[in-house]
């Protein structure tokens, strides 16, 4: 019946479905889905209870580190991942307005980790609008993917990514690869505070513009 309720759910999660509906799609009978959940509403929360409780086991494998701002970018590429492998079960958590009991368990952590950021002195906006900024972020960026068929990997989730933690944290936009790097350091450059001379410093321009490409 879970199973069930969940493709109903992910198929169209801004529609509230009947309790007939949902019996009917498990093939089972009303009687059925009453013994085993008390009502819809009781379905319906252990279907959420069940995809936050998977999301959870998934963030629980990422391995932590001593930096902060490199696990926290491992948690949002954890999250875009879970989202497109899991594209129904992603839907019925975040894109219904039902609030579910585990998905205060998922924010509660994150709320954790922005405290640790913050503990750190990393952190320059208030724990609880880190929160939300980065649901916001994720979550936008994860149902645009599923909307445009992108992948993990996608240049979008890179971006808003790199624009989060320079948001949240005030440090430069993590990069990606070498060409990257080397368009960070060239934009260091611009203010002439390189300790080089100046053949020296323009030696240094021409071959980062190279390896950026």
């Amino acid at each position: 019946m879970i199973d069930a309720a969940t493709r109903l759910l992910g198929e169209r999660p801004e529609v509230e479905p009947t309790t007939r509906s949902l019996y009917e799609a498990a093939g089972v009978t009303a009687p059925t889905l009453y013994h085993h959940f008390g009502d819809k509403d009781g379905l319906i929360e252990a279907v959420l209870d069940e995809a936050f409780a998977r999301y959870l086991e998934r963030k629980h494998a990422v391995p932590r580190s001593e930096d902060l701002v490199a696990d926290f970018a491992a948690g949002w590429d954890m999250h875009v991942r879970f989202g497109l492998d899991n594209p129904l079960l992603y839907r019925v958590m975040y894109g219904s307005s039902r609030r579910a009991r585990a998905a205060a368990v998922a924010e509660a952590e994150l709320l954790a980790d922005m405290h640790r950021l913050e503990e750190r002195g990393v952190l320059r906006v208030p724990p609880a609008l880190g929160v939300q900024v980065t649901l916001g972020f994720a979550v936008g960026c994860v149902m645009h993917l599923l909307r445009t068929g992108g992948a993990v990997d996608d240049p979008v989730s890179r971006l808003l990514r790199n624009s989060l933690i320079a948001a949240l944290t005030g440090l430069p936009p993590r990069v990606d690869g070498v060409p990257g790097a080397a368009r960070q350091l060239l934009a260091v450059l611009a203010d002439g505070t390189a300790a080089l001379g100046p053949a020296e410093t323009a030696l240094l321009r021409q071959w980062l513009t190279t390896l950026a490409g």
